[in-house]
């Protein structure tokens, strides 16, 4: 069976780089106090896409400048043109778990032989920064709200938002979607939840369901991607992001 994959929109690397030049000239301004962001994180079978796309809808409607949405499929692409490298190795790495061969390398080489495991994580963690640090972005997947989550609020407001649902809604879901039966659909959920919880947790020490990393929770099978946005979108405005 094709593995399939939810649709996420793929990067212009030229969108990326007219971004962050409209973003440093914004800036330099502008000079904000702080740049606010917004990180959201999913149980693998819920709604990220469509969340994240008509939450930049809605934030756009109110900012006086423009927000934009970097998928987990764009990262990877950036992460490869930094790191001149295929996107789809940097994908087989950012979906597959820290191997042994890899934790003995790193802890007996030099940081610039260490494994192209570790080269990814820190090609996507860098790719993260910068974005948050040019502000005005929603990011969805990639761990982003555990790699922003210590950064000082004072300079970087970040609202952190998770998407979960129970099992059985997912495996509905996922069977819609893909035309699956219920067991291949079983055995994709368990492989892409343990997948992506095995990634973040050997690079960061942290877990992606630690409810304690967010701003709100939000349950898929109770709330559609219109709500969710409509409720991110006014705690933006409450805090103070949009000028």
């Amino acid at each position: 069976m094709r593995e399939p994959h939810f649709k996420e929109e793929v990067l212009d690397l030229n969108f990326y780089r007219d971004w962050v030049a409209k973003r440093e000239r914004a800036l330099d301004k502008e000079k904000p106090s702080r740049t606010y962001f917004v990180t959201i994180s999913r149980e693998y079978g819920c709604d990220g896409f469509d969340f994240a796309k008509k939450l930049i809808n809605s934030i756009n409607k109110q900012s006086a400048t423009p927000w934009s949405l970097f998928t987990h499929k764009m990262l990877e692409e950036m992460v490869a043109s930094s790191e001149h490298q295929e996107v789809e190795l940097v994908r087989e790495v950012s979906e597959k778990r820290w191997s042994f061969g890899d934790w003995f390398v790193d802890a007996l080489v030099p940081r610039y032989l260490q494994s192209q495991s570790s080269h990814v994580f820190e090609g996507m963690r860098n790719v993260i920064l910068n974005l948050v640090d040019k502000g005005n972005v929603v990011i969805l997947g990639s761990g982003a709200q555990i790699i922003t989550h210590m950064l000082d609020p004072k300079k970087f407001y970040g609202v952190h938002a998770r998407v979960v649902a129970s099992h059985a809604w997912r495996l509905n879901r996922i069977e819609a979607l893909f035309d699956l039966n219920r067991v291949e659909a079983e055995n994709l959920l368990h492989a892409k939840e343990r997948a992506r919880a095995q990634f973040v947790r050997d690079f960061t020490g942290l877990d992606s369901a630690d409810l304690s990393l967010y701003n709100m929770i939000f349950n898929n099978a109770r709330n559609n991607p219109d709500l969710m946005a409509s409720i991110v979108s006014r705690y933006l405005e409450l805090n103070e992001a949009f000028d």
